[in-house]
């Protein structure tokens, strides 16, 4: 028995190692925007706390999705901003967290983050629910004002005793009350009211011990005769003035003065301690790559153009799961616009049965929803609502949307075919039930896209293309032609960008590999025939499900070694329960043979007959004495004491042996030698 139960272990222990191994293989191949060449603290919901909540620092966190075309484009600005801020640590941090990671949901939605990508700066000693500034930026210096502006502010920050002093000083005397012996340069920046060279210049030169920066306004330094500002001077130890900034008079300029008056050790020593940081930082796992999506993300084969049921259960997977649930309360015409999206889910999703049954669920409790409800609300309720026979996938696996790498395609693809799939999947419901009332496809779209879509550029030019959106284009046939065209706008513009896959070009579509009549040997597209391609193309019946997928390929994906996200929600329902039963069952087991003896011997004295108690009388009398005297030992830990005890005896013999007897030691005869002395 015992030698089925290490086999039972042993195969256990494999299972998990080659799952954890297959994970680390995807992780090798699946990054976001940050990584640990960069100067980017990557938060997530395991370490934002630990690093944000009552840290020294202010800390300044993009809360960016990883597939969102504006995040992308802004990354390398991000990055660059980070390198340049590194001067500035520990006072300032720069983060990120990526809201597109399943497990960051919650973390997004208590921050409130609409919109990608948001910045938030957190105070020193933050706590949780605390006030915190939140703002949206495009360059550089826009966000490195509103740094400034933050630190600088004191009813929203207490600064730490190890921060310099960034406010004005109003005399000379206040700046001799800060200098120290270690400052071997003393200077201040003279400037105007609303600049911001002087604290970005003490920023700047914190790490130099032996600089002393501060700043004075110009009705300060009216009376020294100071006018052409900003200005930068030197405190000379006779108390005299040297006007450092002579040639230039920038940020830059003076930056350069004040480090030309350090020696190469001094500057030497402020570059050890910014190196000193970045190892620590390291050191502590604070950059730490965020891998849980690549649990419920697989590397799919190339495939050929077409729509895939995969793709479209992905999409809403996320929607429901990311795009929904970041939200931290739904109410009014957000509300509205979720229900209305899945009231055309219902009607022109062409999905498995399971799925529709599942949406029709929810749409009857959403019906019921009349205020509002939180994010986390609608979480719960869309998992509790599932069953064996209804139920949406938990997954995420991009088909004929997976891109070359992770960042590329996914999700926006998705929600494209999705899109195309509702507009065609109007026109044939219509067409097979002509009396029935069409809801409007693209009123629920762009709904969707204002209220719930993450990135806001991309929102700001949905909503503009549906400016045009006429009486005809609603219809069910002109919506397929309308929704056309605006992915072909967004494809032209986005054409080139950085956000496009190398490997799968944002070209106009249908491409002549795929319709060759759909345009003119001129390259003009003929609509006609391109409404008969979509129809066909997005039509319920061209619709790949998984079955046929795995056929084509060739191959099927093997189970053992799919990540545990790739499993429908039936299949991890049961590996849950199957697993709370087995730790029930140990835990049962445990107890039983804890308390073995004592039920034994408890069975043993209750048992009130004359015959049993000559026959094993003494075994009863023996266990119970045992139990009552040897105060829990068993025999084998009186055996281990028995020979544990010869063995110090044993070794007693020994010393003894080694100091009396060997050496011949008397000490005796030692005594009566001192005596007689």
């Amino acid at each position: 028995m015992s030698m089925m139960k290490c086999l039972t272990y042993c195969v256990l222990n494999i299972v998990l190692i080659v799952q954890i191994a297959h994970k680390l293989a995807l992780s090798e191949t699946l990054k976001g925007l940050y990584d640990n060449n960069d100067k980017v603290y990557v938060l997530n919901h395991r370490n934002f706390d630990k690093n944000v909540v009552g840290s020294e620092s202010v800390w300044l966190v993009e809360f960016y999705n990883s597939w969102c075309g504006h995040c992308i484009n802004f990354a390398p600005k991000w990055k660059e901003f980070a390198a340049e801020k590194t001067a500035w640590w520990p006072i300032v941090q720069i983060a990120a967290v990526d809201c597109a990671v399943e497990e960051n949901t919650e973390l997004c939605r208590v921050q409130n983050i609409r919109g990608f990508p948001s910045f938030k700066l957190f105070p020193p000693r933050y706590k949780p629910n605390g006030t915190v500034v939140q703002f949206h930026a495009q360059e550089k210096p826009e966000i490195e004002d509103h740094v400034i502006n933050f630190i600088s502010n004191t009813t929203l920050v207490e600064p730490p005793k190890s921060w310099p002093n960034l406010a004005p000083i109003k005399s000379m005397e206040d700046i001799w009350d800060e200098a120290k012996d270690e400052h071997r340069h003393v200077a201040f920046v003279c400037e105007d009211e609303g600049s911001h060279i002087g604290r970005q210049i003490i920023l700047d030169t914190y790490r130099y011990k032996p600089l002393l920066v501060r700043r004075m306004l110009r009705g300060a330094v009216k009376k020294f005769g100071v006018d052409d500002l900003p200005a930068l001077f030197l405190i000379n130890r006779d108390g005299t003035f040297t006007n450092l900034a002579k040639k230039d008079n920038s940020r830059e300029g003076m930056l350069h003065d004040l480090l030309e008056l350090l020696s190469a050790d001094e500057l030497g020593a402020g570059d050890k301690y910014i190196a000193q940081r970045e190892e620590g930082r390291k050191a502590d796992g604070v950059i730490e790559m965020e891998q849980a999506q690549l649990a419920k993300m697989a590397t799919i084969p190339e495939k050929k153009p077409a729509v895939y049921m995969s793709d479209l259960e992905s999409t809403l997977h996320y929607a429901f799961r990311q795009e929904v649930a970041i939200c931290s309360q739904i109410k009014g015409e957000q509300l509205t616009a979720l229900k209305t999206f899945i009231n055309v889910l219902i009607k022109y999703f062409p999905g498995r049965e399971c799925l529709q049954t599942y949406l029709e669920k929810v749409a009857a409790w959403l019906a019921t929803v009349t205020t509002e409800i939180s994010g986390e609300q609608w979480l719960n309720k869309i998992d509790e609502l599932q069953t064996v026979s209804d139920y949406l996938r938990d997954r995420v696996r991009w088909v004929g949307c997976s891109g070359s790498e992770a960042r590329y395609r996914g999700y926006p693809c998705g929600l494209w075919t999705l899109f195309h799939t509702l507009t065609v999947g109007m026109f044939t419901h219509t067409r097979q039930y002509p009396k029935d009332l069409p809801i409007d496809v693209l009123s629920a779209i762009a709904g969707y896209m204002k209220h719930f879509f993450g990135c806001e550029t991309c929102v700001k030019h949905f909503l503009g293309m549906t400016k045009t959106i006429t009486v005809g284009d609603r219809k069910p046939s002109g919506s397929i032609l309308w929704l056309w065209q605006a992915h072909n706008k967004a494809n032209a513009r986005l054409r080139g960008d950085i956000t496009e896959d190398p490997k799968y070009p944002k070209l106009q579509f249908p491409p002549k590999t795929l319709c060759p009549e759909c345009q003119s040997d001129t390259g003009v597209f003929i609509k006609s025939h391109v409404f008969d391609f979509f129809v066909k193309f997005y039509g319920k019946s061209a619709i790949i499900l998984e079955s046929d997928d795995s056929f084509q390929t060739g191959s099927e994906i093997n189970p053992a070694v799919t990540p545990e996200r790739d499993l429908d929600w039936w299949e991890l329902h049961q590996r849950r329960k199957d697993l709370e039963k087995i730790r029930s069952l140990r835990k049962i087991k445990k107890e039983k043979s804890k308390s073995k003896q004592d039920d034994r011997i408890n069975a043993l004295v209750a048992v009130n007959s004359k015959a049993f108690h000559q026959e094993v009388g003494q075994e009863v009398e023996f266990t119970v004495q045992q139990q009552r005297y040897s105060w829990g030992f068993t025999n084998l830990d009186m055996g281990m004491c028995v020979l544990f005890y010869v063995l110090c005896s044993l070794v007693i013999l020994i010393l003894y042996y080694h100091f009396i007897v060997r050496r011949k030691y008397r000490p005796c005869h030692f005594f009566m030698k001192k005596v007689i002395v």
